[in-house]
């Protein structure tokens, strides 16, 4: 269903972008979005960059300047009185998101959202912030980045075939269970990851986090190192989520316990909810599955905003002609299995 939205959203770009938005808002009936992003930069980042595309600076400040046009922006308190208080009457709004606590968010998002008066919430990994480790998949786009520099390296790495095409797409195959590979393989090439966390930073400090909290901006917990949970046990599932929450919520001293997984939340089923909500881990959760609803009442999806460049308004209007077209075969609700 993932591939299809996408083809609808990409396929259809060009035409449905030009169609006013408020058009898709009303036809649909949605009046409450939840954008996200990962990070804002206007020059390559060598451990994204072989991942998916990242706006530039000017991209993202039309995207909300589109927003701020259709909808009001909300923070995480007026997001949970709204749900509390079910009300239908609020104006349309958007609650915007971000994942993996990366530096730009310090440094070229907060700035900018902070001009334009935008709350949002960063949602962090417990084992990366100072820059104590690194995501497997950054570690994977750093290395085909090295390879590229270096393209003689690629036959001594003993790891893949020859073919540079196989080498990179391997690489990017590797999965959470599987990611010494991945310092396996920086070692023959001698790459040191730790060295690109000491120079580059990729990620926030404690210090800058603790800076924008003072500013309002809100935090939450994005796991600990970030693993795809349909991968793991539900027993490491419960793990990751609570010792994320509890470790960055007593971290920060925030009052709200919020949770975006990573990756995804696809084949999450109704056990790993019952036990988190049972013992109150979360106040709320939220998914990347675009525009939809749950089962789950205190859990949420989000609208990816990076897809090839596209714009605000291209995006979201293929999502909610997506939404449109799910609505006669049932399928804007997710159904968790047990």
């Amino acid at each position: 269903m993932a591939g299809f939205r996408d083809k609808i959203i990409l396929g259809l770009s060009n035409t449905i972008g030009i169609i006013p938005h408020p058009f898709f808002r009303w036809l649909s009936g949605q009046r409450m979005i939840l954008p996200f992003y990962h990070s804002i930069s206007n020059r390559p980042l060598p451990h994204i960059q072989h991942l998916y595309e990242v706006k530039n600076e000017a991209s993202f400040i039309r995207d909300l300047d589109f927003l701020l046009k259709h909808y009001e922006a909300i923070d995480l308190e007026k997001f949970s009185n709204s749900i509390k208080l079910s009300n239908s009457n609020d104006k349309p709004s958007f609650l915007l998101t971000f994942d993996d606590g990366l530096k730009e968010f310090h440094d070229i998002i907060a700035p900018i959202l902070f001009k334009k008066g935008i709350p949002a919430i960063c949602f962090l990994n417990s084992d990366f912030i100072d820059n104590k480790d690194l995501f497997f998949r950054y570690k994977a786009s750093l290395l085909i980045d090295h390879l590229k520099k270096y393209p003689k390296l690629r036959s001594q790495s003993g790891f893949f075939p020859n073919n540079p095409k196989n080498i990179f797409s391997e690489i990017l195959s590797v999965k959470y269970d599987q990611k010494t590979k991945l310092d396996d393989l920086a070692k023959v090439l001698q790459f040191d990851f730790n060295e690109y966390l000491s120079i580059q930073k990729p990620y926030m400090t404690s210090d800058q986090i603790g800076s924008l909290i003072k500013k309002g901006f809100d935090f939450g917990a994005h796991s600990i190192d970030h693993p795809e949970y349909q991968l793991i046990e539900l027993t490491e599932q419960i793990r990751q989520t609570t010792e994320s929450v509890t470790t960055i919520q007593k971290k920060f001293n925030l009052k709200q316990k919020t949770f975006s997984f990573p990756f995804t939340d696809y084949k999450v089923t109704k056990s790993y909810f019952n036990q988190i909500n049972e013992k109150k881990v979360v106040d709320f959760s939220f998914g990347c599955a675009g525009q939809k609803e749950d089962e789950v009442s205190n859990h949420f999806q989000r609208i990816p905003f990076e897809m090839k460049n596209l714009s605000a308004q291209q995006i979201l209007n293929g999502e909610f002609l997506y939404y449109l077209l799910k609505i006669p075969f049932g399928k804007n609700k997710i159904n968790r299995n047990d």
